[in-house]
């Protein structure tokens, strides 16, 4: 026979299909929670530190205590799930920005908006030099564009104010929940509260978007997110006699091992409890454990997202894009040859991202050699429009004064009409 199975403080016994009082004292009679030295290992969740549950016995301590055993029992999981973002207002895009401009960067390695970044310069191909705040250092994003996807930039969102209405990515969690601005602190950091009557203190800016409440998709998405964490409060209510919002770990610990398509094993979860000090008389305050939990309980697949990379001095040779790369992750600066390439999309502002296998290189309005038959800027011209003309490698200001036969003479910006020429499309870009 297997020796019994006894509670972390050994007031318990395991028959097999329910805790029992354990036997009264004797010479088999398990030790005292202080003689079994239990391995009160600190658990890192969220910031927070948790080595103290046994003796404080805090409904919220002991919810982290047992959110980290879920963790190592494989049941939810190990960090943060990427933010699934709620609608927000689109940002109006701006034509251009200038050095000194407050700006957001969208951090392909984050999976969202960084915040307080400052354009610090201006390359020729009209990219930026941006610097991005980090925890312990300032990081230098040597050329990125204007836009909505990852690896661009956008106007800084407006300060929140008091009793603004928002979506904060709780806990960074990865779920967005419906709340109000209370306090804002000097470092600028906020103090939420939920509308299920959480509260989280010292959340980042980065992690808030505005609510637009009128708005149909923000509507349907709140629905489904109160609709998920709803389902695991409603379970766990089940349990809460009293209406304290709290349940025992005794009944967590029957929930996990005998409840369920897929129990887990009781000596398994007994000793996650042990390790992390959690008492089966310990309290849980089940509206976090149930929010955890929904963040958590999501089926979408992690988006991958490709390197990129900005080149300059760019054009297509053989179904491959040739270019001066600032910043390839492998082979730093200098020139490439990509593999080849998969696709090629513009956006509003002609700036062009070549896929390729591997990476996704993105190549500003005039930072094409030779732009590809489908540019934009290959688009038809007309008499008096404003242009750049390609002379000596470089790009200059110019207007059209005729068109004859598929060649235009130009004029210079601020240059005498000796410098006049007649030019084809392949030294020609629109203005953007």
């Amino acid at each position: 026979m297997s020796d019994p199975v006894y509670s972390p403080d050994g007031k318990f016994m395991w028959t097999g299909t329910e805790w029992i009082p354990a036997p009264p004292t004797s010479e088999s009679e398990p030790p005292s929670p202080s003689e079994q030295a239990l391995n009160m290992q600190d658990s890192v969740i969220g910031g927070d530190v948790v080595h103290s549950t046994v003796i404080n016995n805090d409904a919220t301590a002991v919810t982290t205590a047992v959110i980290t055993a879920l963790q190592q029992l494989g049941m939810v999981s190990q960090a943060p799930v990427a933010p699934q973002a709620p609608p927000t207002p689109e940002v109006e895009l701006p034509p251009s920005f200038k050095i000194g401009d407050h700006v957001e960067y969208h951090s392909p390695t984050n999976e969202r908006w960084l915040n307080r970044c400052t354009v610090v310069g201006i390359n020729d191909d009209r990219t930026y030099r941006i610097e991005v705040p980090k925890s312990s250092r300032v990081e230098t994003k040597h050329a990125v564009v204007i836009g909505s996807a990852p690896g661009t930039i956008r106007p800084a969102a407006p300060p929140y104010k008091i009793g603004d209405r928002v979506l904060v990515n709780w806990k960074n969690y990865g779920t967005y929940y419906p709340g109000k601005i209370a306090t804002e602190h000097n470092n600028h950091t906020f103090l939420i509260h939920f509308d299920d009557g959480d509260i989280e203190d010292h959340v980042e800016w980065s992690r808030i978007e505005p609510m637009q409440e009128s708005s149909t998709e923000v509507q349907q998405y709140l629905e489904n997110v109160g609709e998920n964490e709803n389902e695991f409060v409603e379970a766990f209510r089940v349990f809460d006699v009293n209406g304290s919002g709290t349940i025992s770990a005794a009944k967590f610990f029957e929930i996990l091992t005998e409840m369920g398509d897929d129990p887990l094993e009781v000596q398994e979860v007994m000793e996650q409890f042990t390790e992390l000090g959690i008492k089966l008389d310990d309290e849980l305050d089940y509206l976090e454990l149930a929010k955890y939990m929904a963040s958590t309980d999501s089926d979408n697949e992690e988006i991958e997202y490709k390197s990129e990379v900005v080149i300059r001095d760019a054009e297509i040779v053989d179904g491959c894009l040739k270019g001066y790369a600032y910043a390839h992750p492998k082979l730093g600066e200098g020139p490439v040859k990509t593999s080849s390439i998969m696709g090629i999309q513009y956006d509003e502002r002609a700036t062009a991202r070549v896929e390729t296998r591997n990476t996704m290189y993105v190549v500003g309005p005039t930072g094409w050699t030779t732009p590809p038959a489908d540019h934009p800027f290959n688009s038809s011209y007309s008499v008096g429009e404003q242009i750049k003309v390609e002379w000596e490698e470089s790009w200059w200001d110019a207007s059209i004064i005729n068109i004859a036969d598929d060649k235009y003479l130009i004029h210079y910006t601020g240059f005498d009409s000796s410098w006049d020429e007649l030019v084809t499309t392949e030294r020609m870009h629109k203005v953007g």
